[in-house]
């Protein structure tokens, strides 16, 4: 595996795979490497002859200083992984490589739903993930690029900022990967204590029921039904729950027989934020 530090480097080793012809499959992290990060390497590697990961620490994207000084870094272990996965190429920029003008975000049209949930109570993070996303896919030019569906939302973003921009790429998806016990995987998880550990399931078990409950229930007993279940956990505090359609995000009221709803949910357990999605309906 090849790991270079600056974009010149990088440039200059991918157009050598792109004068032979190859695909290029991207990967963008924040390291603190998970199964859910192997699972969109793999599928890169399914689709693609040559597979980038990136690893940076956006900080534009942080909206609260101290989620980003304890966000966790684990570079010696992230890179062992990408090796045994056979990763191609590992990118792993300096801030000044990435911003070089420095830490500014940019705007971008984003049919407002960058507005509602994460962006409304994470002001500018859709800002700083944009821009981000935006430089790396113009460093790599990759043929295509594949996010989790875990951050649902950000890749509902991601996929709105390619359309407007008419971008020359192709956005990939990977179903979220859980724990044994339903946690979503995240990189947040390790922050958790064994306390918090054991009650976090609770998150993903909430929307099980609702989904289960989707055909006798109303979305507002849906929702309250999430509402009461983490309610009643201790050490969990609600950031917020909403179904939505999961094109729009408009937020679903009355049902009708051809809705397509998704249940979205933060949590605060402890000092640590967890997000997490669920299909209601498919």
């Amino acid at each position: 595996m090849d790991i270079l530090t600056d974009i010149y480097s990088l440039k200059q080793l991918l157009s050598t795979y792109k004068s032979k012809g190859k695909s290029i499959g991207f990967v963008p992290t924040m390291g603190a490497l998970h199964d859910g990060h192997l699972f969109l390497v793999n599928l890169a590697q399914k689709d693609c002859d040559i597979v980038v990961c990136s690893i940076y620490i956006n900080p534009t994207q942080f909206n609260d200083s101290n989620d980003l000084e304890n966000y966790p870094v684990t570079i010696e272990q992230d890179i062992k992984l990408l090796k045994t996965q056979k990763c191609d190429i590992l990118f792993m920029p300096s801030h000044d490589e990435m911003y070089p003008e420095g830490l500014k975000t940019n705007n971008f049209e984003l049919n407002n739903i960058d507005k509602v949930l994460e962006g409304s109570k994470r002001p500018g993070h859709f800002d700083g993930v944009c821009t981000i996303v935006h430089r790396l896919f113009s460093i790599v030019e990759a043929d295509y690029a594949y996010f989790g569906e875990k951050d649902f939302q950000q890749l509902a973003i991601i996929k709105q900022v390619v359309k407007s921009l008419s971008l020359p790429i192709k956005i990939k998806s990977g179903e979220t990967v859980r724990e044994n016990d339903g946690l979503a995987k995240s990189s947040r998880n390790t922050l958790l204590t064994k306390e918090e550990r054991q009650i976090a399931p609770l998150i993903y078990k909430s929307l099980m029921k609702a989904k289960l409950a989707y055909n006798k229930s109303s979305y507002e007993e849906l929702k309250k039904m999430i509402i009461d279940d983490i309610n009643n956990a201790k050490g969990m505090e609600l950031d917020y729950v909403e179904i939505v359609n999961p094109s729009s995000f408009n937020p679903l009221k009355n049902k009708t027989e051809n809705d397509q709803a998704i249940a979205l949910i933060a949590v605060f357990l402890g000092n640590i934020r967890l997000i997490d999605n669920l299909s209601l309906n498919d």
